[in-house]
Formats: structure tokens, C-alpha cells, sequence
């Protein structure tokens, strides 16, 4: 039987919250509403954790270095599961990117089964079925998810990202951000039934993609989803083509469904949203303010497309 998700330690630094306790309660927060307004001029809400005119690399060394100071233990003796923004896509960048954190932090990637999700918010999905495979081999790991992202900068740095969206006033705002996640085997805890990732973009079928992963899962669902966490990624037209592929998901959504929408409160976090909200998801069913059945959902500014069903096992029924 496949090992559950149990969670041994986390840390959460977003711009709008520079600290793991305020960063946790900034969904239940009521924060006055965002402006994100159209061309070059939007408001990101609180100051950003660090100068958003300085290169990709130089933020996400300096957000490392913010998270590995904080840490109680050295990363060295278990795997680490870098997950960084998609703009890292391209083979040469990213090669040269991972080429810098071996140099500057080693300890990320020393361990031999430590990886590179170089997927966006998708890549928090794809790294917990990667660990939930090499626990079938060697339940004693204690892997670390890390996501870093500054999606003000990718958002910089494409123009085009802007140009797509409708002009007016926009209610997700950008936010740096680094979310660390150490991860136990044990016998209760957090386990999915499905785990669907798509890593092929799919430019013009945005919107056939994400139809199709909602199909599948409600194929695969025998019982109403109790909350959705959805993907809040800032871009007009990726949400209209979520929003529309949710429909699939209506034989299993009841009036106590609960959708949660986390951008709306830390920003869109890029890489770093998608374990965000895995771990709110987590949270949520371990405190157990969650029971039955949550769905969270990823699409990233590429095409990349995730979905999960998670649900809390406890030890009584293990």
C-alpha cells in the first residue's frame, strides 16, 4: 500500500508576509482588495522581499539565502526537490541556473536522488508522485520540496504576458516567494487517489487541455469534492479556460463544495503557489477543518497543467 504524505517541518516566505506564521494566515486574513492595472503601472500590494529590478538568478539566490538561514538542519542527508519558475524552461538557461546553486548553495543538490522541477506551479504535483515512488524503495527518506518564484520579474521580462491581458483593473497581484516542505512515510496522513500532470505546452489548446484534465478526474471521482483549490495565476486568459473546464467537475460539486482561491490573499506566487497550496491543503485536513475529498488544480503561463484529489487517511483505517 503506498505510503502516506506526512508533514515533518515547512517554512513560508511570501512578499506580502516575510515570515511562516503570517505567511500561513494570509488566507484567512481579510486584506483590503488589489489593484494590478493594466501596461507598466500596478500596485503588488506589500513591498516585494527584494529589488524586482534585479535578475532572475539574483532574486532567487537571495530568497535562498533568506529560507537556508532560517533552517534548523543542513539539507545534506536527505533530497531536495528544487521546484523553480517556468521561464527556466529553456535547456540552457536552466543548465546554467543549476550550474550557479550547485556553486553557490551545494547543499540543495547533494544528495543523490535531489532533482530540478523546472514546471511552475505545476511541479509541486509532479515532485510529490516522484516521492511518493522512491518511498516504494526506501521509506526513510525525508525529502524537501523547496519553490521559489518572483513571477514580478518573469512578468518584467515578458511583455507579452501583459499585452494578453483585457485592460482594467485585475484583482491577483504579484508577490515573491519560497515555500519549503519536508516530507515523512507514515501509515496516516495526506494521500491522493489520482495525480495527473501534462507537461506538454499546448499554446493553442489552453483551454482543450484543461477540459480534458478536469474530464479525467471526474471519471475517476466517486464521491463530491468537499473544497477545489484552484489556479490563481494572474493571466485573464488561463483563468477563463479553468473556469470553463470546471464544468466537467459538476457531477461531483454540492452546494458545501468550498472553492479556495489563495492568490487572492498572498499574491500570485508563481513555483512557489503551487506548494503553497499544497500545503494549506494539508494543513486544512490535518487541523481538520477539510474532511472527504480536496482537488487542487495548477496551470502555469506555459501550458503546464496539474490536478490532484487528496483525502486524509487516518491510522484506524491504514
Amino acid at each position: 500500500m503506498a505510503h502516506c504524505f506526512r508533514l515533518k517541518d515547512y517554512h513560508s516566505l511570501v512578499g506580502k508576509a516575510p515570515d511562516t506564521k503570517h505567511a500561513m494566515l494570509l488566507p484567512d486574513l481579510a486584506l483590503p482588495s488589489q489593484q494590478w492595472l493594466s501596461d507598466d503601472a500596478w500596485s503588488i500590494g506589500l513591498d516585494p522581499l527584494i529589488d524586482e529590478n534585479e535578475s532572475m538568478p539574483v532574486q532567487l539566490f537571495a530568497l535562498l539565502s533568506s529560507l537556508l538561514t532560517s533552517l534548523s538542519q543542513p539539507l545534506t542527508d536527505q533530497p531536495v526537490y528544487l521546484l523553480l519558475p517556468e521561464s527556466m524552461e529553456d535547456a540552457g538557461q536552466l543548465a546554467a541556473l543549476t550550474r550557479l546553486i550547485r556553486q553557490q548553495f551545494p547543499e540543495l543538490l547533494m544528495h543523490q536522488q535531489s532533482r530540478v522541477f523546472p514546471f511552475g506551479a505545476c511541479s509541486a504535483l509532479l515532485a510529490l508522485k516522484t516521492i511518493q515512488h522512491s518511498w516504494l524503495h526506501d521509506p526513510t527518506l525525508s525529502p524537501w520540496m523547496i519553490a521559489i518564484d518572483s513571477p514580478l520579474q518573469q512578468y518584467r521580462l515578458r511583455p507579452e504576458l501583459l499585452a494578453a491581458q483585457p485592460t482594467g483593473y485585475r484583482p491577483v497581484s504579484l508577490s515573491e516567494g519560497i515555500v519549503a516542505v519536508q516530507w515523512a512515510a507514515d501509515a496516516s496522513g495526506l494521500q491522493y487517489l489520482f495525480n495527473e500532470t501534462e507537461l506538454t505546452p499546448q499554446h493553442a489548446q489552453i483551454e482543450e487541455g484543461m477540459q480534458a484534465l478536469f474530464t479525467r478526474m471526474a471519471q475517476l471521482l466517486k464521491s463530491p469534492l468537499t473544497s477545489i483549490y484552484l489556479p490563481d495565476n494572474g493571466n485573464a486568459a488561463l483563468a477563463e479556460s479553468w473556469l470553463a473546464a470546471c464544468g466537467q467537475l459538476h457531477p461531483w460539486l454540492t452546494a458545501e463544495t468550498s472553492y479556495e482561491f489563495l492568490a487572492y490573499q498572498t499574491g500570485e506566487l508563481g513555483s512557489a503557489g503551487g506548494l503553497y497550496r499544497l500545503l494549506h491543503l494539508y494543513l486544512a485536513h490535518h487541523n481538520q477543518v477539510r474532511s472527504g475529498l480536496s482537488l487542487q488544480s495548477e496551470q502555469g503561463q506555459l501550458g503546464f497543467r496539474s490536478a490532484a484529489v487528496f483525502y486524509w487517511q487516518s491510522a484506524a483505517t491504514s
